[in-house]
């Protein structure tokens, strides 16, 4: 083939290119004429490497819809964003789009600025609920409607650090409360034999939610529910909560074979990435970062029963908010979006969290990606002995009331009997 072709199919391939990005500037430009329609999308995802991810597939959203663009803005830990959205909403100035907890939909829906997502999910005949796990759709409901949809799900497991196993001796991760005692026990002893300040497990301290979330694992292993009488009454402060609240506090006292988080920052991995600490509960959004660091190698296993297995499902729902119906509509498309089994795939398998759509969680990628990746898929394996947080709109008030119980009695300013009961007490009005 001549130069002078090849130069002449190289500019036709410019020219190609050149038109392709003017034909997607004019599009957009064609929609600035009518006002591009603007959704604020409020979340608090920490992953640096998630967030990447997300931005990508925003761009690819936009580069769908013209007409729509999303205005990310991070607004921190959910914990400590809880303020400042229902400031938000007193004052009016709620954004169009939030990622967040589905146990808060029942509060944030009680406000009146919360838009049913069901209303769209009865009008609109190219969506397909029965593609979504039905659990985690009903996820979203309160009082009788849908009003959030799933952007993600998740349970929790313990991280583990495979060498600090390997050199204290121990072959199988431990299976029952006793198991995971005697292994704190002989990980922490391993330690001050070697001259070392770092503990066998992690307790996480603090008044928020991420502490309260965390105890209910142990709280449901033990037998126990957090609400009693079709859930009228606190249940948290019987027998089974005592059991648990004083076992986490056998770890740090009376073994001296678990250390406390810093307050409030009991889901942060910095402690366990730096071997502070073998022991970790967490979930699988952390799988990106962990997989990046190269100072421990690193495991996972599923929560120890007692009575029975059991971990918390958590995960983030979207959240529209009522504003005009064109912006409506608009965060509809993308809610549609973020739940299509092309998202929830590629998000699933980069980011660690689990897909809430059937065809995802089912197709061969998927399940080769979990064949690849056993940190993983021992979450997915836990999601079958997974419980959720009882959705009362009143749930974030009592978890505060439930916190400072808990770090009360972790700081044995009361013993868990007091704490678990002045909590109950604190909590009867709001049911």
């Amino acid at each position: 083939m001549s130069f002078n072709k090849v130069h002449s199919g190289f500019k036709v391939f410019i020219l190609f290119l050149t038109a392709l990005t003017i034909s997607s500037c004019a599009e957009r430009e064609r929609y600035a004429d009518d006002e591009i329609t603007e959704l604020r999308f409020w979340h608090g995802i920490e992953s640096p490497e998630n967030n990447l991810l997300l931005e990508e597939k925003i761009k690819t959203f936009e580069e769908r819809n013209p007409h729509i663009n999303i205005i990310l803005e991070n607004i921190g830990a959910q914990d400590s964003a809880m303020p400042s959205i229902m400031t938000a909403l007193s004052a009016d100035r709620q954004p169009e789009l939030l990622w967040f907890a589905p146990v808060y939909t029942g509060r944030m829906a009680e406000s009146g600025k919360l838009y049913p997502a069901e209303k769209f999910i009865e009008n609109d005949t190219e969506f397909n609920p029965e593609d979504i796990y039905e659990g985690i759709l009903e996820s979203g409901r309160y009082d009788g409607r849908i009003y959030t949809v799933p952007f993600e799900t998740n349970c929790l497991a313990f991280y583990y650090n495979k060498e600090h196993f390997s050199e204290a001796g121990i072959e199988r991760y431990p299976q029952s409360w006793k198991e995971l005692r005697q292994t704190a026990r002989k990980l922490t002893r391993h330690f001050r034999e070697k001259g070392e300040d770092s503990f066998g497990m992690l307790i996480p301290l603090g008044t928020q939610e991420w502490t309260v979330w965390t105890w209910q694992n142990f709280l449901w292993q033990a037998g126990g529910e957090f609400l009693s009488d079709n859930m009228k009454e606190p249940g948290f402060n019987g027998r089974p909560g005592v059991e648990a609240l004083k076992f986490w506090k056998k770890l740090v006292y009376e073994d001296e074979s678990a250390v406390f988080s810093e307050r409030n920052a009991g889901y942060k991995i910095e402690p366990f990435i730096a071997g502070k600490v073998s022991m970790m509960i967490n979930g699988p959004w952390n799988y990106p970062e962990l997989k990046e660091q190269d100072e421990i190698n690193y495991g996972s296993f599923p929560l120890p029963e007692n009575e029975k297995k059991a971990t918390n499902i958590g995960g983030e729902n979207l959240f529209i908010f009522r504003s005009t119906p064109e912006k409506e509509e608009a965060s509809w498309e993308f809610a549609k979006f973020i739940m299509s089994e092309e998202f929830q795939a590629e998000w699933a398998m980069n980011t660690g969290y689990l897909p809430v759509n059937r065809k995802a969680a089912e197709s061969e990628k998927y399940r080769r990606f979990l064949e690849e990746n056993p940190f993983i898929k021992t979450f997915v394996y836990s999601m079958e002995f997974g419980k959720s947080r009882p959705p009362v709109k009143e749930y974030s008030r009592i978890s505060e009331r439930l916190g400072r119980a808990l770090e009360n009695a972790l700081y044995r300013r009361k013993t868990p009997e007091e704490a678990l009961n002045q909590a109950a007490e604190d909590s009867e009005d709001l049911l």
